[in-house]
């Protein structure tokens, strides 16, 4: 019976043993679980509470182009270009053609210019731009009517020449170049004019600082949606000056809606006005905004930059677009030993000519394919890796989406019916907000410190009864029971000392006290 009662005691120990191994493996799986999602998942991108109307942000920059890269009345690049490459002519080119063609090489179509062995390294950026003026339409032949919010506005104080890389073009509701670039790289070439632009009330990051709509304030926005706020141009080219040549059969204007402040990258992303159509732009803006609780998380864990945390050497604006043109230029720089005449650099760098167009397209190529390898072998689980640009989103982001729809532009009819002729390409363009609102996303945290801590605390609650009260008697007994202890131990260790002392005392006079007795009745009686 009692080997029995044994081994029955036995048996339930190793029971309660193994069922306490497996709560705290399970308890530790489940924390660890948490504790992954609170590292890789900290942000979560959401809907804001409430819609944003489309005062609160600016019409966006609007940047037009026009397809005409030298004006044949001007020169002639389809001739000169069919001569210097046919070899049985053996065509010997002027200075004034040498120039031009290397000036326009780089804005025409980039395969043109192999295998003709034609262009120096190194170019003049000033000299580049003043033949860019000579040769490309000259405004007034490109803008003829503009209207802004139903009020008719003069085009030319309306517009600013922006050089591109595409050219010079011209964009409305954008910062002068001061304003956009740094000290540093306030070239010459880059600024064209600074005038007829107010002082900025606006912030990426804060927007608007001043609502009052008495006063125009920059960047210029709109109070309404739909065709009352809104921007509208005629545009126009002379057919005859169009050279088929340099940027192929597709003449017109290049569009681009970018945020202003950004530096207008119109080869990437643009939107196309042939001539004698009609073209109506709805656009649909979208808008991320960052909580300050996440300015606490590295840049890599949120997946962003604020303003004041990434540094661009050229530009005051931080945005994805303004880092990965600085990026581009930087190792255009390392790997040719110049850069495109439009990138952004300082008064020493030097600009490429004619002979460096394959060389500064191979090197954008080649940064991103290192950019997309180098990625791929940094990058988390549910993010992007840091890679040698490490341009990711600014925290605070607008991005104009558009709908487009087209009709038929036969400003042709309407002059014959005046009985005036016209020998023009003739275009429209309508810019208007689709709706009078629209949703803002909003990254914010999804597991902060406080939902881990109370995660964590309801899985200890949970499997080993563990509060707060729980804690709390912890640090009560390893500090204050544990200094009482101490305390009452020492204190009988002194007391037990003067127990024995006093007991040795005692023994002491009783053992003289028998003595004395002793020798008193048995030697002296």
């Amino acid at each position: 019976m009692t080997h029995l009662l044994h081994f029955v005691q036995v048996f339930l120990q190793a029971l309660l043993d193994t069922d306490f191994c497996t709560v705290n493996l399970l308890l530790y799986s489940l924390t660890l679980n948490i504790w992954e999602k609170w590292k890789n998942n900290p942000v979560i991108v959401s809907f804001a509470e409430k819609s944003t109307p489309v005062w609160q942000i600016p019409f966006p920059a609007v940047t037009v182009c026009p397809e005409t890269k030298a004006r044949q009345t001007v020169f002639n690049f389809t001739k000169v270009y069919a001569d210097m490459t046919n070899k049985a002519i053996n065509y010997t080119l002027s200075d004034e053609e040498s120039s031009y063609l290397e000036a326009i090489f780089q804005i025409c179509q980039s395969h043109m210019i192999q295998n003709t062995g034609f262009g120096s390294n190194i170019s003049s950026a000033s000299e580049l731009v003043e033949i860019f003026e000579i040769i490309q339409p000259p405004f007034l032949e490109s803008y003829f009517n503009c209207r802004w919010r139903n009020k008719k506005r003069n085009c030319e104080s309306s517009f600013h020449k922006f050089l591109t890389e595409e050219g010079i073009c011209y964009t409305f509701n954008s910062p002068d170049q001061t304003n956009i670039f740094r000290e540093e790289s306030h070239i010459p070439e880059f600024v064209f004019n600074t005038e007829n632009i107010s002082e900025s009330t606006w912030t990426l990051e804060k927007g608007y600082t001043n609502f009052d709509f008495t006063n125009e304030q920059f960047p210029i926005r709109v109070m309404a949606a739909g065709s009352r706020g809104g921007l509208f141009l005629e545009l126009k080219g002379k057919k005859i000056d169009y050279d088929m040549m340099c940027r192929g059969p597709v003449p017109g204007f290049k569009i681009l809606l970018h945020t202003p402040g950004e530096i207008p990258q119109v080869s990437r992303q643009y939107l196309r006005v042939p001539y004698d159509q009609e073209v109506l732009i709805a656009i649909k803006p979208k808008i991320i905004t960052t909580s300050n609780g996440l300015m606490g998380y590295e840049p890599a864990r949120r997946q962003c930059f604020f303003q004041n945390e990434k540094y661009l050497r050229f530009f005051k604006l931080y945005t994805q677009n303004n880092c990965e043109v600085e990026c581009i230029a930087n190792y255009t720089l390392t790997r040719c030993g110049c850069v495109k005449f439009s990138m952004p650099r300082n008064e020493t760098t030097p600009v490429c000519g004619a002979a460096k167009i394959t060389c500064y397209n191979q090197a954008e190529d080649e940064l991103l394919q290192e950019e997309f390898i180098e990625g791929l072998q940094t990058s988390k689980l549910n993010y992007r890796g840091e890679t040698k640009c490490n341009c990711l989103p600014s925290c605070t982001e607008i991005v104009y989406d558009a709908e487009i729809s087209q009709a038929e532009y036969d400003f042709h009819a309407q002059m014959r019916a005046l009985g005036l002729h016209d020998y023009n390409g003739n275009g429209q363009i309508s810019s208007v907000f689709q709706r009078e609102s629209f949703l803002t996303s909003r990254r914010s945290e999804l597991y902060g410190t406080t939902d881990f801590l109370a995660n964590v605390g309801g899985l200890l609650g949970l499997f080993m009864g563990v509060s707060m009260i729980s804690f709390v008697e912890l640090v009560y007994f390893c500090t204050v029971r544990l200094i009482s202890n101490l305390r009452m131990r020492r204190r009988n260790l002194v007391e037990l000392k003067s127990l024995e002392s006093a007991k040795q005392e005692l023994d002491k006079e009783d053992l003289t006290a028998r003595k004395r007795s002793f020798r008193n009745k048995y030697f002296f009686n």
